[in-house]
């Protein structure tokens, strides 16, 4: 168990960057060759249909975002376009010498991890107010309908079931939400005059956030589920497969302040003027949203977590070939994420050396390319990949650590 500690401390300190990747797992059938293993992956991964990666960097990093960065952008969105972050790390420890339930195949899993996960679906000419200015639409009609976002962030501890010789596992965690906010917009436009001296503003949305002074504002439970079998390919070859699903929970929020807006708002020249300013939205946020919401409530709310759906082929550790070929698709229960299909190829040139590439189509994204290299080392593996490594509008790098002892 020592082992098992001193091998958690060294890899969490090594743990330096994040992100998700398809990056294709190597499925192992033996028994009892280890006692113990650790692993420990962590993501960061931004993409988008429309916003060049250039202003998402400008956000999350700093920097100047310039006219041409904005006209760029713009030149690419459609009616409707789509956006998300998904930022996640996870600490996972596989105890092969328990037998759990008195089963000598069945051995225990703890774990724990990080998430936020921000999501957002909007028109157009919601991107050409935000980041051009409202000149385009003196004595026109900005439509911003349809136009939704959503971010959570929680952390989970699970306690868990594994197989020992499929390597399939159900674990039950317990979720601690961070921080929860929501928005809609259904038949939404703003209208400014040909004069500029007035500004009309016709909302139908809602909005959900929650409130409260402590770490955290919400629990909740939810299932990882790791399901792994194999299909006779040959007498004596298979291929395997892996259906996984994480964080497939709820959680409860006692505290949640929930504004309604079903109307029109009207701004006269001087109160534009105090809007463009800054002087009422950022001085006092809250009574600006006060002022447009028709009611502001306050109640419980039970929320469905981000849960994340894969299934994938997987690459058989046993096999004697060098190249094999691995695909599969990745879900969300989320609105703006549409189901991604992804595929590539596995080279192994020396036996302790992986190399890959892959494509996806979906996501918050499109059409996406991306790399991976894994290398295997007595007791420890170390994989680092991207799923998005040419594409304008993301970007993602992937590392995952494992040990064994």
């Amino acid at each position: 168990m020592m082992k098992a500690l001193i091998c958690i401390l060294i890899m969490t300190q090594g743990l330096i960057a994040l992100s998700q990747s398809t990056m294709p797992i190597e499925q192992d059938t033996s028994v009892g060759v280890v006692g113990h293993e650790i692993y420990i992956s962590s993501m960061a991964d931004y993409q988008s249909t429309s916003v060049g990666k250039d202003i998402t960097r400008s956000f999350l990093f700093g920097g100047f975002i310039n006219q041409e960065m904005k006209e760029s952008s713009s030149s690419r969105h459609d009616e409707i376009n789509r956006f998300g972050i998904d930022i996640n790390a996870d600490i996972e420890y596989r105890n092969h010498k328990v037998n759990l339930f008195k089963d000598s195949l069945s051995g225990m899993i703890i774990k724990a991890g990080m998430y936020n996960f921000s999501s957002a679906m909007y028109s157009k000419d919601l991107f050409d107010l935000a980041f051009l200015g409202n000149e385009m639409f003196i004595g026109d009609t900005a439509n911003l309908s349809g136009s939704e976002f959503n971010s959570i962030s929680f952390q989970k501890i699970g306690f868990g079931w594994l197989d020992k010789k499929s390597k399939s596992s159900v674990c039950f965690n317990i979720i601690g939400l961070n921080s929860y906010i929501s928005g809609s917009f259904q038949d939404t436009y703003l209208y400014q005059s040909q004069a500029i001296d007035s500004m009309s503003l016709e909302l139908y949305g809602t909005s959900k956030r929650a409130i409260g002074g402590s770490y955290f504002n919400g629990f909740g439970a939810a299932f990882d589920i790791d399901y792994r079998f194999k299909m006779k390919k040959t007498e004596k070859e298979h291929i395997y497969f892996q259906l996984l699903v994480r964080n497939l929970g709820f959680a409860f929020i006692p505290n949640t302040e929930t504004y309604n807006a079903n109307g029109v708002v009207s701004y006269s020249n001087y109160q534009i003027s105090e809007l463009i300013n800054s002087e009422t939205i950022f001085n006092n946020t809250e009574e600006t949203i006060n002022d447009i919401a028709d009611t502001v409530t306050n109640q419980n709310t039970v929320i469905l977590l981000p849960a994340m759906f894969q299934f994938t082929k997987l690459i058989d550790r046993a096999s004697s070939k060098k190249i094999q070929g691995f695909f599969g698709f990745r879900g969300y229960i989320n609105k703006a994420y549409i189901p991604m299909l992804f595929g590539g190829l596995d080279y192994k040139p020396k036996k302790w050396c992986n190399l890959g590439v892959q494509a996806s189509y979906g996501g918050f994204s499109q059409l996406r390319w991306g790399m991976y290299s894994s290398f295997s080392f007595p007791h420890f593996t170390l994989g680092i990949a991207s799923e998005n490594l040419f594409n304008k509008r993301g970007e993602s790098i992937t590392i995952k650590l494992s040990c064994a002892l």
